[in-house]
This record gives C-alpha cells, structure tokens and sequence, in this order.
C-alpha cells in the first residue's frame, strides 16, 4: 500500500474530499503516516519538513537495485564478518551533515522525468548528491541473525534511509539493503497519536473525530499574533493588516511566519512581515503591517 493509497482510504472513510499527507511512506514501511484534512491542507507544506524518526533492519551480504528487499540483487554475495565496533564507527562517520545520493528507485526527476521511471527501463540515473542532516544513528547486530543489523535513526526531511542501508553495505564492503522499516516519528507527530487503517474502518465518525488534532495544536513553535474581529474580517478577504499583539518570541526577517489567532484564539491564517511600498513613509515605518499569506478562513468563517 501507497501513501496515496492510505489517503484515498482515509478519504473515503471520512467523506472528506480534501485529504493530504505530510511525507510518502516507502510502500514496504509501517508507522507515522500524518495526514491533513479540508482546511488543514493549506498547512502541509509547513508541517512536512520536520525531523523524521525511524527504526529498522537492515540486511548485510548483497545489495539490491532499489536498495530494500523488494529489489533485486545488484552484487555478488559476500558472507558478511561485521563487529559491533564497526558499526559504531560506521553510525559515526555517517552522522551529522552529510551529501547523500538518492535511489535511482525514486521520486527525483531527472530533465522532469521521475528517476524511477528510468531505472524501469534500465537507463542510466545519474541523480545528483542532496545535502541532508542526521542527528541520531545507532547500529546493533541482531541477536536472532548474524546478517542483519537493527538500527534507529532521526534525520531530516529527505534523507532517504535505503540510501543508509545502501551506504553501510559499501563501507563495510559486503553490500547491504533495507529489510524493515517503520517511522515513528513525523515533526511533531508520533506513533502514540497514530491509529492502524484496521482501527480506521471499525471506528465510529464520533471516535475518528475525537482523534483529531486541532490546528491550535500544531506550529507552536511559531509566534503569534492575537487579532480582533474587525481584522479577522479583514484577513478573511487577505487584506494586510497591522497588529503589534505579538504572543512569543518575534523574530525578524522577511521570510518569519507568524500565527494568526483570532479572538477565540483560534488559527485562522500564517502571515508574513509585509514590507510596504513606500518605505521612507513614516505611517508605514513605524506600523507594523502583516499579510496574511496562508488564510484558513472565509468572509463568512467558513
């Protein structure tokens, strides 16, 4: 099953035409799959780029074409001799900032053209090294086989984690691919909040809906601007607005998002500082002006 799969489920479960997700899932892994419903859409892209947080296995011997076990084998296979110690180095030299090259079974494009749409027909893919970041790796030798390794890892958005797998088998010489993979953490969602597609189905709609995560919960790390309603109206049409209400540490720069709540503190857009046409004049220099980028609202609360 897809991520898309999962969305048309959820979708047609909730009679909700409106339904994306925050980061594809590899067919073959388990875990968080966070999805955004009506509304909650406009928010994606900034909810997707958070830290991704996996545990899995890793098989040591032979590498395959897509990097996981759904492929086949790319090199010749090598009884693996791998020590605990190795693996700790290797968890080191892979942490951190690093230039990482994705599957040629991916989604990248190459001149517009998915890469695995390329890799299909046996073409070359010559797909480009990606700056991505790791911030935790641990290896361990599974105690049930002597060619596998476990392994967790939280990394950044777009760290492709049969790209690790694919890698280690190089380091350690004996050639490697993903066996299992399961995310357990998405930004700030997690497998505590999550619920199985099985769960899904046998779920009343008062249930589902109890499970649900209000927007109120989700971007706090940003700052906020508290509005009243004559405003609100205003950024319902996503008219700028000025406000000096500023609820948590500000920060600067064109490019800040803020909150918007309203009245009842509830989010109803993110806006950005709105850098008015005529700087030198001194209405303009000395208001703090906002435009409401993303509006979640309609004229009619909606």
């Amino acid at each position: 099953m897809t991520s898309h799969d999962v969305v048309q489920v959820v979708r047609r479960r909730l009679g909700v035409r409106k339904v994306g997700h925050l980061g594809t899932l590899d067919p073959m892994a388990t875990g968080v799959l966070p999805l955004a419903l009506g509304k909650a859409t406009r928010l994606v892209e900034f909810l997707k780029g958070g830290r991704k947080i996996y545990e899995g296995t890793i098989r040591l011997g032979f590498s395959t074409n897509t990097y996981d076990r759904e492929g086949l084998p790319a090199s010749a296979g090598v009884a693996p001799e791998v020590t605990q110690e190795q693996l700790i180095q290797q968890a080191a030299k892979m942490s951190g900032e690093q230039l990482q090259i994705p599957p040629p079974f991916s989604a990248k494009k190459l001149l517009g053209v998915p890469a695995y749409r390329l890799a299909r027909q046996g073409k070359p893919v010559p797909l480009a090294a990606c700056p991505v970041y790791i911030d935790a790796l641990s290896f361990a030798l599974s105690t049930s086989t002597a060619d596998e390794v476990e392994f967790t890892i939280s990394c950044s958005a777009g760290t492709y984690v049969r790209s690790v797998a694919h890698d280690l088998g190089i380091s350690l010489g004996c050639g490697a691919h993903l066996v299992r993979l399961r995310r357990t953490g998405s930004g700030e969602f997690s497998l505590r909040q999550s619920m199985s597609l099985k769960d899904l189905d046998q779920s009343s709609i008062e249930a589902l809906t109890a499970r649900l995560i209000p927007l109120n919960h989700v971007l706090t790390e940003y700052p906020a601007l508290r509005v009243d309603a004559e405003t609100e109206t205003a950024i319902a049409l996503g008219k700028v607005f000025s406000c000096g209400n500023i609820q948590g540490p500000s920060r600067s720069g064109e490019t800040s998002w803020h909150r918007v709540l309203s009245p009842e503190g509830l989010l109803i857009a993110l806006a950005k500082p709105f850098v008015a046409a005529d700087a030198s004049d001194p209405q303009s220099s000395s208001t703090m002006l906002w435009h409401p980028t993303v509006v979640l609202i309609t004229k009619d609360n909606s």
